[in-house]
């Protein structure tokens, strides 16, 4: 039951079926680190969509990238 409710609810789109595609023309190898990289870009993609968008005087907010080194 749960393998149906997880193919219900991973429909596949257009960045899945290319690495499917790039899995079988190379090897696991080259397929799994694409597929690493699309979910830290998904996931980071989330954590900004998340991220507090601070008080209406401009304090508070939410330094994503402070660790650059930036402003």
């Amino acid at each position: 039951m749960l393998l149906a409710g997880h193919g219900i609810a991973a429909p596949v789109g257009g960045i899945a079926t290319y690495l499917v595609g790039l899995t079988a023309r190379t090897s696991l190898k080259p397929g799994a680190f694409a597929a690493l990289g699309v979910a830290t870009a998904d996931g980071l993609h989330a954590l900004i969509a998340k991220a507090p968008q601070g008080e209406a005087s401009g304090k508070g907010h939410f330094r994503l990238l402070a660790v650059s080194g930036g402003d």
